[in-house]
């Protein structure tokens, strides 16, 4: 045991703490109406015409898939910590 905590409890919380800051990276790292982390970090202030580009459309996606893994191991953690604890 891991401080009164179950192995299985402690590895659920650390992949959400992983996913959780990996949603935020990823959210902050959007383009938003021209402006963002990353274009702030490059230093481009003008959006090109309303096109997407391909990183933030890869961006998007990612964010995407974080948060539904995200939202899975969350459920799962709770139904498990429910069912064993």
């Amino acid at each position: 045991m891991i401080l009164g905590m179950q192995v299985y409890e402690f590895i659920a919380g650390l992949i959400l703490m992983v996913g959780a800051v990996a949603i935020i990276f990823l959210t902050l790292c959007q383009h938003t109406k021209g402006q963002g982390l990353s274009s702030a970090i490059m230093g481009d202030t003008s959006m090109s015409s309303g096109r997407v580009s391909h990183a933030d459309m890869m961006l998007a996606r990612l964010t995407s898939i974080a948060g539904v893994v995200f939202f899975i191991i969350a459920i799962a953690a709770c139904v498990l910590c429910s069912r064993l604890g």
